[in-house]
């Protein structure tokens, strides 16, 4: 269920073939939905980054951050208290063992703990470590991310490129496999797709995207190199879908359930990222974080009998990764006006305005917000 005018990177009939204007940017994500399956009815629990990262890694949403998400969304000057950080950091070379958006049965890491399996974190609930005033590596902002985080691998920076991300995680990738052990549970942050606008000197918008589609591409090609491949499901999802219009919901989503058991298709049955959580605690033996998973419907149906393990080749984009954005546009003088230092700072509305003008050009005009009716919703079950 797609409207080609909203789509941004390509349309139409043209998109789907292998010369159409999708392979400018993003082949991977189309080549890999074709391969293992269409998610048209994928929606997120979250709003914003703040809760989404909860909504992906807890289930659950505490009642200080559902409070505090208004108020600094509505620029009142409440920081970032999310992600394990007190107003974006933590400068205090002693992690605290809790935050204050921490639910009360944790983390799927906490899960993973308590029940004794391997854990690896890339770039997820982590803060620059500084040295002389230059970043030396990356913090888990939890006690039990620290020893279990890359050390190198990057959060939210987006001037470094998700290749950069791709290469440190298949070589980590190649390393377990000379040991034929790999961690049970991986979560992987790859977050150049948000873009920095039209910021002159900055990559484009299309370059961006390009780059978090081949680091996705190059990654699954590793995977499906490996010795794990038989064994092994990726889940690739945003934690939220705020950005970007949807003639559907606001919350309608890409979805990739990347396996040598999925199989081509449209899967078209309502799915939440809590249903995403409850097929990964299902597959690893996990407990649930919060009645949301518990109750949460598993992914059950995606599978088949037998698996396809022939590998994937990654597709590079045409658009040139190194393309940047030319300066005294519009679209950059609006752009200056936007706070890309993290995720969600930068004013939404005007942020979506920017992208589509670069990207679709000014004279398309700029769609609407549209939310699917409640009969269609449950229909779609």
């Amino acid at each position: 269920d797609g409207d080609p005018a909203l789509a941004i990177f390509g349309a139409g009939e043209a998109a789907r073939r292998p010369e159409g204007p999708g392979q400018n940017v993003t082949p991977n994500q189309r080549a890999l939905a074709l391969r293992f399956g269409v998610f048209d009815r994928f929606f997120t629990n979250a709003e914003v980054s703040p809760d989404g990262h909860n909504w992906s890694t807890a289930a659950y949403t505490t009642d200080y951050l559902q409070k505090t998400v208004p108020s600094r969304y509505s620029g009142r000057g409440r920081s970032y208290d999310y992600e394990g950080t007190n107003r974006g950091t933590w400068d205090d070379p002693q992690v605290p063992d809790d935050d204050v958006s921490e639910p009360a049965h944790g983390y799927l890491w906490d899960l993973a703990a308590r029940r004794g399996i391997t854990f690896r974190n890339y770039g997820e609930f982590v803060v620059p470590v500084r040295e002389g005033g230059r970043v030396t590596g990356y913090r888990g902002t939890k006690p039990f991310l620290v020893p279990n985080t890359h050390p190198r691998f990057p959060g939210f920076e987006l001037t470094i490129p998700d290749q950069l991300r791709a290469d440190l995680w298949i070589a980590e990738l190649a390393e377990f496999s000379r040991r034929g052990e790999m961690p049970a549970l991986e979560i992987v942050r790859l977050p150049n797709d948000h873009t920095t606008g039209a910021r002159p000197g900055q990559p484009t918008p299309r370059a961006m995207f390009a780059d978090n589609d081949l680091a996705l591409g190059r990654m699954v090609e590793a995977l499906s190199r490996s010795p794990f491949w038989p064994s092994t499901v990726m889940f690739v999802l945003e934690d939220d879908a705020q950005n970007g219009p949807d003639h559907v919901d606001s919350h309608r989503s890409p979805l990739l359930v990347i396996s040598a058991y999925n199989r081509p298709g449209l899967v078209h049955r309502f799915a939440n990222t809590t249903d995403v959580l409850r097929t990964i605690e299902e597959i690893l033996g996990l407990e649930a974080l919060s009645h949301f998973d518990h109750f949460g419907r598993p992914l059950r149906d995606v599978w088949a009998a037998e698996p396809d393990l022939s590998p994937y080749a990654a597709l590079t984009p045409v658009v040139p990764l190194d393309e940047t954005n030319p300066p005294n546009t519009a679209a950059a003088r609006a752009t200056a006006f936007l706070d890309l230092r993290t995720e969600d700072v930068a004013e939404e509305d005007l942020f979506n305005r920017v992208l589509w003008s670069v990207i679709k050009g000014p004279a398309v005009p700029y769609p609407g917000t549209r939310r699917i009716p409640a009969q269609e919703m449950f229909g779609a079950r």
